[in-house]
């Protein structure tokens, strides 16, 4: 109920103060925007702008984050601007709605092959070829590079390399007569831009006094002060422990933050322990990619009632027997462990380790219904 009651009052916030206007196609021209590079937007923040609009996107097969999730991953493969690219197929879907020619059975989220009068265009086997597709279709506008991954457009060889290296350039050409095709998507994206960055699973409308997720930098990233200026340089190859978020940054504690960009940084919630060899990491098609080992230790980016998500469209049905923790805390003095009444039901004693399941406040679960306080004197919590 809570999430139901922030999305609506968001997008009241959204409507009231940045309902749709017709784009301003001089200054999209002016400040002419390549369809071929990195995406800023995180699969969070382009799935709930979605739902903000339409709380039951028809999807087939796939949810709003995960298709999300593809757009990135695979536009960052082909170098194409996948949180864009996104835009384009809720201005083609609806908000994927459908309603024309094209049905959510065809995995097309952007028309392809559908010319108007009835003709539906493409069909595509999986959410994932869908996604691909349209990727590739927006390369083959984009520049003259060869495709990264296998050709599924089946209308890729019918376009002139590189005639529309920017978005707004696509008028007339993906959609006929398309007057202002390219100004409309940006214009989605821009509102797109709005959405509050958030750490999955997690409020991170307030600074926690322990670390909700990890970041891990791909990129050197300057860390910012709270008085706006560079405090320092974090290095690529580095995870950071991230306290909440301030407007589009994360926070790294103590109002020192960093500007968040998917292409550069990966924020994950916890990890998958996998305590036995039947446990399967399946696609998203939903087919089988392989028997998880025993002892592996997986990132998860996000879950829900059904599944942990682990990048990539991939994800680790709940139906098998994991272990989702969020970090580790080691004991350095004697600490008590309290049960789910608050009864103290032993004390544990210096350099013992625990996984932390779950935190609530200063409670860290370790399982079982069990958990200790936090207290810097006697405990350390890392997550990881």
């Amino acid at each position: 109920m809570k999430r139901i009651i922030k999305l609506i009052l968001l997008l009241t916030i959204l409507i009231g103060s940045t309902g749709f206007t017709f784009p301003n196609h001089s200054l999209a021209e002016t400040n002419k925007v390549p369809i071929a590079g990195s995406s800023i937007l995180t699969a969070k923040q382009l799935g709930d702008y979605v739902l903000l609009h339409n709380p039951e996107p028809k999807l087939i097969g796939i949810d709003i984050y995960r298709l999300a999730d593809l757009f990135l991953s695979i536009g960052r493969m082909e170098n194409i601007r996948g949180d864009i690219a996104f835009a384009q197929s809720i201005h083609e879907t609806g908000f994927f709605n459908y309603g024309n020619d094209v049905l959510p059975e065809q995995n097309n989220y952007s028309g392809i092959g559908a010319v108007g009068g009835g003709a539906q265009g493409a069909y595509f086997k999986t959410p994932e070829e869908g996604v691909r597709a349209q990727i590739q279709h927006l390369k083959a506008y984009a520049n003259t590079d060869p495709l990264v991954t296998e050709l599924i457009d089946p209308r890729f060889n019918y376009v002139k390399r590189g005639t529309a290296p920017y978005w707004t350039d696509l008028n007339g050409k993906w959609a006929v007569p398309g007057n202002y095709y390219g100004e409309l998507i940006l214009g989605i994206y821009e509102k797109m831009k709005l959405i509050q960055l958030s750490i999955p699973n997690v409020d991170s409308t307030i600074t926690h006094d322990l670390p909700m997720a990890s970041l891990y930098l791909k990129y050197d990233r300057p860390l910012m002060a709270p008085d706006g200026k560079v405090a320092k340089v974090l290095k690529k190859g580095y995870t950071y422990r991230i306290y909440g978020t301030l407007g589009n940054n994360y926070n790294l504690g103590g109002s020192y933050v960093v500007v968040a960009d998917s292409s550069k940084m990966n924020l994950y919630i916890g990890r998958l322990y996998i305590p036995d060899n039947n446990s399967v990491l399946s696609k998203p098609d939903g087919k089988k990619h392989r028997n998880l080992k025993v002892g592996e230790t997986i990132k998860v980016y996000s879950f829900d009632d059904q599944a942990y998500y682990v990048g990539g469209g991939y994800y680790i049905n709940k139906n098998q027997k994991l272990s989702f923790y969020k970090g580790m805390v080691t004991i350095n003095d004697d600490t008590p462990l309290y049960n789910s009444n608050g009864e103290v039901v032993r004390t544990l004693t210096k350099n013992q380790q625990f996984r932390v399941y779950n935190i609530k406040g200063k409670k860290l679960e370790v399982g079982g219904g069990l958990y200790i306080l936090s207290d810097k004197n006697k405990n350390s919590y890392l997550n990881l």
